[in-house]
């Protein structure tokens, strides 16, 4: 590919497309298996976008070389960018023709898709669901993949990470905020935007991806099944240890772990927060009464354990 020279139109890249979903849903896995399609480039997140968005006054107009260069430095510095070399050489951004801040960010996302080969970037950062406004306004008639998981298989993975919340209840609204605010976008963007839920890509990855590449307008691709074989490759060695699951095959034993492993006073409180949530996306409820024992962790969460 011919990098467009600066000052000159170019509207030749296809819509960007953004995977967005609540931690620990599977984004990391969809993003691996889309990313081994022979025309796609989907690379480690970088979570930038929608943050340095809101810092744009810093910068002034992007026609001017040196304000686009002083954002893009400011970017290249951020852990996450670094951590998934994102920006490799500044300078060969900088040849393309950048009038804006949305210009700045396709140029970041093509370079690194050219030196994979590939013609077409998507962005996956999860828990950016509450920015899908700033997608558009940055993207108009960019793409909206929504990777959906029953909130109780996402809180016990949350609460078996270093990392992660330690209160149900927290992690319970926010799967509820973020997975409802996302699904009623959704319905606002209508053809741009597409639910995908955890179950069914593991269940049956094929259909799922088919679905997924037609949504795209992209042919499909079977490569996308055999992700798993360069997959560690692909991720940062310190994200490693997080995502065991993720490099490896999809695995359907995933499905239905907090049946296993959740107590049954948290599940109760974790309807409780969130059972209008689990209703909405047609899974399953116990609908079990408050115990004894689900007050008292209730105290436990809003008391000692608040993060």
């Amino acid at each position: 590919m011919t990098l467009p020279p600066r000052g000159k139109e170019d509207n030749s890249s296809p819509n960007p497309f953004f995977i967005v979903g609540m931690q620990r849903s599977g984004t990391t896995m969809l993003r691996l298996m889309l990313n081994h399609h022979r025309n796609l480039a989907v690379p480690f997140e970088s979570g930038f976008i929608p943050v340095v968005y809101k810092q744009l006054h810093k910068y002034g107009d992007f026609a001017l070389r040196e304000n686009a260069a002083a954002c893009l430095q400011d970017i290249s510095q951020l852990p996450l960018v670094q951590r998934g070399k994102l920006i490799e050489n500044p300078d060969s951004i900088l040849q393309y023709s950048i009038r804006s801040y949305a210009d700045l960010v396709d140029a970041i996302f093509r370079e690194y898709a050219k030196g994979k080969g590939k013609h077409r970037w998507g962005e996956k950062t999860p828990g950016q669901a509450m920015d899908l406004d700033v997608f558009w306004e940055i993207f108009p008639g960019c793409k909206i993949i929504h990777l959906l998981r029953d909130g109780r298989d996402v809180a016990v993975s949350l609460l078996g990470v270093s990392w992660g919340s330690r209160n149900l209840m927290k992690i319970a609204d926010q799967w509820r905020w973020n997975s409802v605010v996302a699904h009623k976008l959704g319905k606002v963007l209508r053809q741009q935007f597409l639910e995908v839920r955890y179950e069914d890509l593991v269940r049956d990855p094929a259909t799922e991806l088919r679905a997924i590449c037609e949504f795209l307008e992209e042919p499909y691709d079977e490569n996308m099944l055999h992700y798993h074989t360069t997959a560690t490759a692909e991720m940062p060695k310190v994200s490693l240890e997080w995502h065991k699951s993720s490099v490896s095959k999809p695995d359907p034993g995933k499905v239905g772990v907090w049946k296993r492993e959740m107590s049954r006073a948290d599940r109760i409180i974790f309807e409780q927060v969130a059972g209008d949530a689990l209703e909405l996306f047609g899974y399953e409820r116990e609908n079990m009464p408050s115990s004894y024992a689900s007050k008292v962790k209730k105290i436990y969460y809003n008391v000692w354990k608040r993060y």
